[in-house]
Order: structure tokens, then C-alpha cells, then sequence
């Protein structure tokens, strides 16, 4: 994976730039552009530049030679007598770390799965259904597993004993989200409202689309769509919003690279949370939505449904709204963010610089691993 499509290997990076002599990240060539690492980090990237979405499209034979481009930098790599740590962090990296596995010796095997693979949602015998097959096979030989949510430990029955096994949410860096101004009420009759990430169904989209032809409270309403999409999801929300003469209130902003998200994200005033999808990934989004936690670091209120583990990890914040999804609530709840939420982004804010970010989980568990290992690093 490309890590400025993820952005908490972004921050482990950061991070562990600060501990390391060098860092070396080995990753897709999809981003046009790459995060201004420090200068202990050195990035490889595998092949020519392509998109995720053209990536996908590729013959197998192609994503063979990618993916054997990988294992052998991988391979290359582990093997230097510096190398002291190999961090994988998605089931691919493990799988080639396993089909390598007798040609490394001495070195710790740290796993991070950022997403929960499903080998039945795989088509039989690609890359990725046997990186999912043969993922429990491979996690035998690893040392130490982390993963963003500990409900997802339910998932690993097969997890060797005794292995350290840490969480490490989805939270944003501070290394990346820097101190900003305390958000407050819009003042020009305009509220910006923001989703970030993949964009699709079960988000309330469609519905907060078609909301925006009042004016909720009295301000006009636009809607910042930042991420990936479909060109058949697009044209639907694009519909919408014509059916409702708002086309001009809806912002599409594309893919992009990482570092300019903070700047957009703390222009708006609304952050969408909203995840209604019933996938196993979906249903383990208490820690791992690092959306949500942006948001906050960014100082603006967050609008998520209301399920258990939005409920267990967000209830106790007075920056966190919820819905049951329906037109009714997500207006309601809307008007009642613009009533109340004057004061809660220096909340947001402050609750981010204190326990919700991605430092406060990452160093300690990295701090065991380092002294775990008897090694200088």
C-alpha cells in the first residue's frame, strides 16, 4: 500500500522516524505526491506511478510483478545487517515476509493489520485471497501484533500465545494535526459540512444533500466531499443535489496528498462521522475511524449514528452528536450543532492534544518493542 492512502502508517512513520537512525518504507507507487518525511526516511517505491483505481484494473500477471517487485525490496532490505525490525503493515507485506520467511534470519517481525481481510470477499486466487488465506499461517512466525481496534482481537483466535499484542487507534499525529485557532459559529451565513475518505452509501450523504435546500437554522449549508468516489455514487449525489437546485452547495475535492488535509478540514465547521454499513470492519469502528478523531483534531463537532461502539468510545465527548439516520434526526441534530456548538471545538481540540492522538498509543508500545528486542536500533 501507498502510505499517503493511509494515514496512520503516515504517522508510525513520523514516529518512528524520531527513534530510528533510518527508516526505510517500502509501498505501492499510487500518490502523486508524498508527505515531507524527515530526512532519516528513505521511501521505495515499486514500479511507475499508477492509481489505486487503475491498479485494481490491471491483468494478474502485472500485479504478480509488482507484488514480486515488493517481496524481493523487501527481502533485500531485511536482510542488511542494519535492519534490526520489519513492521508490515498490511496482510500483502506479511505474505511476502512468509514466502521470503527462510531467507531471514534474526530479525523481529512486528504485524499491524489496519483492515480485517475476508478471504470469501476475495476473488478465488488473486493476490489478496491468498495473502487472507495464508495470513494465520504466517502470523505464526511473527513477534509482536497490533491492530486499531481491540475488537478485532476476536478475529485472531489462532493468535500464538504469549505474543505482546498492542492497540493502536486510528488517531491523527500531532506531529501532523499542529495547534489550530478554536473553531466557533460561522459568522457569514455559511456552514461548511465535511466527509472525508472513501465516498459511498451508509454515510447519509444522499440525505444531507437533499437537507441542504432549507436553510437549517438559517444559514446556507454546503456539503465538502473529500476523497474517493465512484463515477456511479457521484452522479447520484451530483442528481440530488440538482434535483434539489443545491449543485452549486455541493464541493467535490478528489484524492490528494495527506499533508494538505488539515488545512481543509479546519475550514469547515461539521465533520461527518456517519458509518451505517454492517460490514465487520464497520461494526469494529470505535478507534479505528481516524476521520472522526481529524475532526476533533481539527476543532470542529462530529455527527456519527448511534450504535454500541460509537456509543462506548464517543459518548462521554460534548463534541460528538448523534443520529439514527434518518431525515428527521440528521436535521434535528444539525440545528442543534449550530445552537450548541460555539464552545465545543477548543473541547475537540483539547480532548486530541490529551488522550486522542496517535502519539499517546504508538510510543509506549513501540518503547516494549524496542526494549523487548536488546537491540540499539
Amino acid at each position: 500500500m501507498d502510505p499517503d492512502f493511509f494515514p496512520p502508517t503516515i504517522n508510525a512513520i513520523l514516529n518512528l522516524a524520531e527513534q530510528m537512525d533510518q527508516v526505510v518504507v517500502i509501498s505501492r507507487n499510487n500518490s502523486v505526491e508524498d508527505y515531507p518525511y524527515p530526512l532519516n526516511v528513505r521511501l521505495k517505491k515499486i514500479g511507475k506511478r499508477i492509481s489505486v483505481r487503475d491498479m485494481e484494473k490491471q491483468p494478474l500477471w502485472k500485479k504478480l510483478w509488482c507484488f514480486l517487485g515488493f517481496s524481493f525490496s523487501l527481502l533485500r532490505e531485511a536482510r542488511k545487517s542494519t535492519t534490526s525490525l520489519l513492521l508490515l503493515y498490511d496482510p500483502f507485506a506479511l505474505f511476502a515476509f512468509f514466502l521470503s520467511k527462510p531467507l531471514n534470519v534474526g530479525k523481529k517481525i512486528w504485524y499491524h493489520n489496519h483492515d480485517l481481510v475476508d478471504v470469501k470477499s476475495m476473488r478465488k486466487y488473486s493476490l489478496g485471497y491468498w495473502a487472507a488465506k495464508m495470513e494465520w499461517r504466517a502470523m505464526k512466525h511473527i513477534n509482536f501484533f497490533s491492530l486499531p481496534s481491540r475488537e478485532r482481537l476476536a478475529f485472531y483466535p489462532r493468535l500464538k500465545a504469549g505474543i505482546p499484542v498492542f492497540v493502536i487507534p486510528n488517531y491523527p499525529s500531532l506531529k501532523v494535526y499542529k495547534a489550530t485557532p478554536q473553531k466557533s459559529l460561522p459568522k457569514n451565513g455559511k456552514v461548511r459540512v465535511i466527509y472525508q475518505g472513501f465516498i459511498g452509501p451508509g454515510h447519509g450523504l444522499e440525505i444531507i444533500a437533499k437537507l441542504f435546500a432549507d436553510k437549517i437554522g438559517g444559514y446556507q449549508w454546503y456539503l465538502v466531499l473529500k476523497g474517493s468516489v465512484t463515477a456511479d455514487f457521484k452522479n447520484s449525489i451530483d442528481e440530488i443535489a440538482k434535483e434539489n437546485n443545491v449543485s452549486g452547495q455541493v464541493q467535490w475535492e478528489g484524492v490528494g496528498p495527506y499533508y494538505d488535509l488539515p488545512g481543509l478540514t479546519q475550514s469547515c465547521d461539521i465533520g461527518i462521522g456517519i458509518n451505517t454499513n454492517s460490514d465487520t470492519v464497520s461494526l469494529t469502528q470505535g478507534t479505528s475511524s481516524n476521520k472522526i478523531y481529524e475532526y476533533a483534531a481539527s476543532g470542529l463537532p462530529v455527527l456519527v449514528n448511534r450504535n454500541e461502539q460509537f456509543t462506548q468510545y464517543l459518548g462521554n465527548y460534548d463534541w460528538v452528536y448523534f443520529t439514527d439516520g434518518t431525515e428527521s434526526s440528521i436535521k434535528e441534530v444539525l440545528e442543534m450543532i449550530i445552537k450548541t456548538s460555539g464552545g465545543v471545538g477548543l473541547s475537540a481540540r483539547d480532548d486530541f492534544e490529551k488522550t486522542l492522538n496517535f502519539e499517546e498509543c504508538f510510543l509506549p508500545a513501540l518503547n516494549k518493542i524496542i526494549n523487548s528486542t536488546n537491540s540499539s536500533f
